[in-house]
């Protein structure tokens, strides 16, 4: 096996979770980002070589002090020469966020002459601190397409920070004024009930939802400074949280804002509150702290086998006992290569329950809307669908990336497809995913009917879908065989976003047949 699934899934992992376990930034970095040559490996022989690798490195370090113990002295030459080829690209030649890479992104990259950054330990309204400047730099922004840059020598990161700051006036006209934090109380002594309290306070349910998943009432009509419509962050995702998703790092963007972003300080605003002191500020960062669910990047997705009846509703309590797999998607780009809107689904989580027959999966993912509404007319809003992705039996070629398929001579694919509008899933060898979208399909002799069901509460949808592991139709379709891996991946479409559809990188899925007794 020598497809190249795992390899992006640490595409995920470098960009979702700079704090997690997973920490293959600087690796991955090395070997997909920096390297134009890349060989597809098995997921059993790149992790062998993740931790060789590793090891190496840490044989390597091991003991030995920081080569630059102190900041060096700038280095115009060096700053704008490392600029040119590390950011170039996204944030422009002159750094004003129009790059040739820049409208493949949503948030554009920064327009750095405007001296306005989200991410600080200041005031709102003043610059970032050098050591802000840098820490980006070190770590980049999780959940965002800033990669980190630590693999770069500190001598280098920091001539950076210096070309930054050159690109605007900013620097110069105002002072950074950083924010005293108040002392943290601990997780043992926070009171998450006066947390939850202030969240509703604040009205922080507006933007971000109840549950914190990005679905309040306002979250649709938001703007940046820059007149582009932006969405706010969902709180139960702590691998997007740009500026770390611990309770600090949550308190110093609660005091000091997002500037450009929409997102306000409320340092006044808490301070001003009867029977409320600065302090209490701790027990609202904790509070979302709190909403984050933990993801499961698992690097092969293995499912349950069972010898009974599959589980076929979303609250089975069957469920709990499964496996789940999370999966970034990322909208499509336009056909002139440009993001037109901001994403609404940011990623999906499956779990797969299997038996002789069939398997049901269990897909979750998070969307502001539930499209169409209840009380909407039969012409309006698209709705909610979502596919999971096969490789049809004997298919010839390998499709890379759901990004560009269809393309040019390209093979079919199994769709299995789900909408919230439809009264049963369907399945289809096809060319297309607009096949699907076009509908109906209801008289097509080459689709199969699936069962299903679903719910939407609070953002989210639940889905189960159960699909015969060796279908007799469509004619084509993948059959599935349980000691092996099967490559799934995902795509994504939100009714109230009709003009974006999300896509997952490819996973492996193992049904593990040989392995599992019979319940």
């Amino acid at each position: 096996m020598t497809h190249l699934n795992s390899v992006f899934f640490f595409h995920q992992a470098r960009h979702v979770d700079a704090h997690g376990p997973l920490r293959y930034n600087a690796l991955y970095t090395f070997m997909i980002c920096r390297c134009q040559c890349i060989r597809w490996f098995p997921p059993a022989q790149i992790q062998m070589s993740l931790w060789a690798a590793a090891l190496f490195a840490g044989l390597l370090t091991w003991g030995v002090a920081p080569a630059w113990a102190e900041r060096p002295s700038p280095d115009a030459a060096a700053g704008r020469a490392a600029y040119d080829q590390y950011c170039a690209r996204c944030h422009g030649a002159s750094g004003k966020g129009d790059g040739v890479d820049a409208k493949r992104f949503y948030p554009r990259p920064r327009d750095l002459t405007m001296g306005v950054y989200k991410i600080r330990s200041t005031a709102s309204g003043t610059p970032p601190t050098d050591q802000d400047l840098f820490d980006i730099i070190t770590k980049g922004l999780p959940g965002s397409n800033m990669p980190d840059w630590q693999q770069l020598d500190e001598p280098t990161r920091w001539a950076l920070v210096d070309y930054l700051k050159s690109l605007s006036p900013a620097f110069e006209q105002t002072q950074p004024v950083p924010i005293e934090l108040p002392q943290d109380p601990g997780l043992r002594r926070v009171d998450l009930k006066k947390g939850k309290a202030l969240y509703e306070q604040l009205a922080c349910a507006a933007c971000h939802g109840a549950a914190g998943r990005a679905n309040g009432p306002s979250a649709a009509g938001l703007v940046d400074d820059w007149n582009m419509p932006i969405r706010p962050a969902d709180l139960s995702q702590g691998w997007s949280y740009r500026g770390g998703n611990e309770a600090k790092a949550i308190l110093t963007r609660l005091l000091a804002g997002i500037d450009g972003a929409g997102m306000p300080s409320y340092i006044d605003t808490i301070t001003a509150m009867e029977h409320t002191t600065l302090e209490d500020a701790w027990h609202l960062a904790y509070y979302i702290a709190s909403l984050q669910e933990p993801a499961h990047w698992n690097m092969i997705a293995r499912a349950r086998w069972i010898s009974g009846a599959l589980p076929s509703t979303p609250d089975d309590p069957a469920w709990t006992s499964v496996e789940s797999t999370d999966v970034r998607v990322r909208n499509v780009v336009t056909a002139v290569g440009e993001w037109a809107n901001p994403p609404t689904v940011r990623a999906i989580r499956f779990q797969v329950v299997a038996n002789h027959e069939a398997m049901a999966i269990r897909l979750t993912w998070d969307d502001p809307t539930q499209d169409p509404q209840a009380d909407a007319e039969a012409s309006s809003p698209a709705p909610d669908a979502v596919a999971l992705v096969l490789k049809p039996a004997g298919s010839q070629g390998d499709v890379v990336t759901l990004q560009a398929w269809p393309y040019a001579e390209a093979p079919k694919l199994d769709v299995s497809y789900w909408a919230s509008d439809l009264e049963r899933p369907r399945e289809m060898v096809a060319n297309d995913f607009e096949t699907f979208v076009a509908r109906p399909m209801a008289d097509r002799n080459d689709v199969g009917a699936l069962s299903s069901a679903a719910k939407y509460e609070d953002g989210r949808w639940t889905v189960v879908v159960q699909r015969p592991l060796a279908p007799v139709e469509p004619d084509g379709a993948a059959a599935i065989d349980p000691g092996a891996f099967t490559a799934v991946a995902f795509a994504i479409w939100d009714g109230g976003n009709p003009t974006a559809r999300a896509v997952s990188s490819w996973v492996d899925l193992v049904l593990h047949q040989a392995t599992h007794a019979a319940e």
